[in-house]
């Protein structure tokens, strides 16, 4: 059994001259820490978390992995994250070492959202900052997942 979580990124500053040097906010902080902990509270643990290299994906997921009580070393940066589209992400879930049965993807929309849009019955609209969707498959191959494919999913909300 295979366990995709895709989440955006949490809320990041909107000002800045550079797009990948937005750090979040406080409110991203706290929703990222909120998240990481409801994770938690549901007992899935990521062995591995993705993220892109744009500061605020990287913030989130390093909070993540903080309140998953996760070692450093679960958290890997990919470049390739930060601008895919959403055939390009299925790619990279595709290609997922298959020795790991649960990953955490930290992206960016619209990649995200369409892509959980795809993979299970229903899609869940719009993902707006911080927001996950956990999918659960009979696979035991990455490379063998398909849309609308995943015998479980659960929605993160963003924390009100």
């Amino acid at each position: 059994m295979k366990t995709l979580i895709l989440q955006r990124h949490a809320k990041a500053e909107k000002d800045g001259d550079d797009d990948l040097c937005r750090p979040l906010t406080p409110g991203g902080l706290s929703d990222a820490a909120i998240q990481g902990e409801t994770l938690r509270q549901l007992e899935i643990y990521p062995e591995l978390i993705l993220h892109s290299h744009a500061m605020r994906a990287r913030q989130t997921a390093e909070i993540m992995a903080v309140k998953l009580e996760l070692s450093q070393g679960y958290t890997v940066e990919d470049c390739a994250l930060y601008n895919c589209d959403s055939s390009e992400l299925m790619t990279m879930i595709r290609n997922l070492p298959e020795d790991v049965d649960s990953v955490l993807i930290v992206g960016h929309n619209p990649a995200v959202e369409i892509v959980a849009d795809s993979l299970g019955p229903s899609g869940f609209g719009h993902f707006r900052p911080s927001e996950a969707a956990v999918y659960c498959f009979d696979s035991v191959e990455w490379r063998s997942i398909a849309p609308r494919d995943c015998t479980g999913n659960r929605f993160l909300p963003k924390p009100e």
